[in-house]
């Protein structure tokens, strides 16, 4: 059930009673409008699509991302392992250096720990960086473990960004402003269409009104809910828990 009533909040309360307030009133005064229903796909379809594909977007890449800072975090591992002179002590810490930066990673973007910013991360990869400059890699070796560094450090700093900048928020705001200024447009638009004065088929008609104001603002929830990827509050987050690190995959 969670499925369907996760798109229900104050903001299909407002509309629904918006819609009803617009009936009631069309029906009293016989306020009625001949309208063109393309203005829906112009002025609220097209926004909605776009920002639904947008925060989509922005979804499968901050997979793509977490992804490539996992493995990139075992590559550099690998490559030390090949160091045969390197103390058991100083493995064990680097471990610990490469959890703390995946970890502290996922707290940052979940917000789980809100004493950890994005500084704390970069703080660790330059003591990553740093213990690389001091081992004593050959000349291929450390050309590939520097790379595979520079791509851990780019695929953090992307899921930074990610987590900082949104869909743009004029467009949303314009989205959620005509849906509810709407229903003032369709409904006389519906009633002037029908031309129906029976019971019965107002209160269809007032079905269909409510249903195409909870269509509207529930594809706008579920923007909503998309549009931060991290914060495990809608159904198609990502699970940031399998994301967690611990000294078994070094």
């Amino acid at each position: 059930m969670k499925n369907f009533t996760t798109v229900f909040n104050f903001r299909v309360l407002i509309v629904f009673v918006l819609t009803s307030i617009t009936y009631y009133l069309c029906l009293t005064y016989n306020f009625y409008l001949k309208n063109d229903y393309n203005i829906i796909s112009i002025a609220i379809v097209f926004p909605l699509v776009f920002c639904i594909t947008s925060a989509f977007q922005k979804r499968q890449s901050a997979l793509r991302y977490f992804s490539e800072v996992r493995s990139n975090l075992v590559g550099i591992m690998e490559y030390f392992y090949s160091l045969k002179k390197m103390k058991d002590s100083e493995r064990l810490d680097l471990k610990a250096l490469l959890i703390d930066i995946s970890n502290m990673n996922v707290k940052y973007l979940s917000k789980k720990d809100k004493g950890i910013g994005i500084n704390d991360i970069r703080i660790k990869l330059a003591a990553l960086h740093d213990i690389i400059l001091k081992s004593n890699f050959d000349e291929n070796l450390y050309r590939g473990i520097m790379q595979t560094k520079q791509e851990l450090s780019r695929c953090i700093e992307n899921l930074s960004s990610l987590k900082n900048h949104n869909t743009p928020k004029s467009l949303r705001a314009y989205c959620l402003l005509f849906i509810y200024i709407f229903p003032f447009i369709y409904v006389p638009g519906i009633l002037g269409d029908t031309n129906v004065s029976d019971m019965q088929h107002n209160v269809l008609i007032y079905v269909l009104c409510i249903l195409i104001s909870f269509v509207l603002v529930a594809l706008y929830n579920i923007q909503d809910f998309i549009e931060n990827p991290f914060d495990n509050e809608g159904l198609d987050d990502i699970k940031m828990d399998d994301y967690f690190m611990d000294k078994k995959e070094l």
